[in-house]
């Protein structure tokens, strides 16, 4: 399928200086859940995404694109999204 993602991605957490408290601990629901998308199909023929995942198993975080307020109301709009557009920064 033509899924983009332009949202937080794992990687973004330290790219983007994203503080503790704006990082989530993944439940064990969520840890069996990307377990299980990394045998799918889909992510075995994208490894990007397999990587992000992979990322977000290791660490035990993730993060919600609410997360990017703590630097303030517009940062995702004016600062965080232009960013990933200028950059091309999807996967």
């Amino acid at each position: 399928p033509g899924i983009k993602w332009l949202g937080v991605r794992p990687s973004d957490l330290d790219r983007f200086k994203l503080p503790n408290q704006c990082r989530l601990d993944m439940t064990e629901h969520d840890t069996r859940l990307g377990e299980k998308l990394l045998k799918e199909d889909f992510m075995k023929a994208n490894p990007e995404w397999s990587k992000e995942l992979q990322i977000m198993l290791d660490t035990g975080e993730k993060a919600e694109i609410q997360a990017l307020s703590s630097f303030g109301f517009q940062y995702l709009t004016e600062v965080y999204l232009p960013l990933k557009l200028q950059e091309r920064d999807w996967i």
